[in-house]
């Protein structure tokens, strides 16, 4: 009886954090959510289809537990406006000639957060503003 007890209160002690896929952002561009975490990096997930872009965050999973500060990452988008000279590869969703790169701060160092920053198509310097409110669920 006594395990089961301290196990209950362990799943719900768990139950009562935050998940990561309940990290939801509204943003200029739409709503940008959490779609999974490899190793220390995130992948954020904007629009679904034809308009589906994924963020690719190095060290962003890293800090879920406070310490956020500035990232510089890769957008990969299935369309977009301007394809690029070469392809980079979405390891979720195939190569893409439709790609960028992006810097973001986050406001707070914890969860959650809002964010702003600036984004660029290929290789150009990142100069197209994004902002972030932070929510949790959907």
């Amino acid at each position: 009886m006594r395990l089961t007890a301290l196990t209950l209160f362990a799943v719900t002690a768990l139950g009562a954090m935050p998940a990561l896929a309940d990290e939801v952002w509204d943003t200029n561009m739409g709503e940008i959510a959490w779609e999974e975490s490899r190793g220390d990096d995130a992948i954020l997930r904007l629009g679904d289809g034809d308009g589906l872009l994924r963020l690719f965050v190095p060290g962003l999973a890293r800090d879920t537990m406070g310490g956020r500060g500035s990232y510089t990452g890769v957008w990969v988008a299935a369309e977009s406006d301007t394809a690029c000279v070469t392809e980079m590869v979405d390891p979720l969703g195939g190569k893409s000639a439709f790609w960028g790169t992006f810097t973001i701060t986050f406001v707070n160092d914890g969860f959650p957060s809002d964010f702003a920053g600036v984004y660029g198509t290929c290789l150009d310097t990142p100069s197209m503003p994004v902002q972030a409110h932070a929510r949790v669920g959907n």
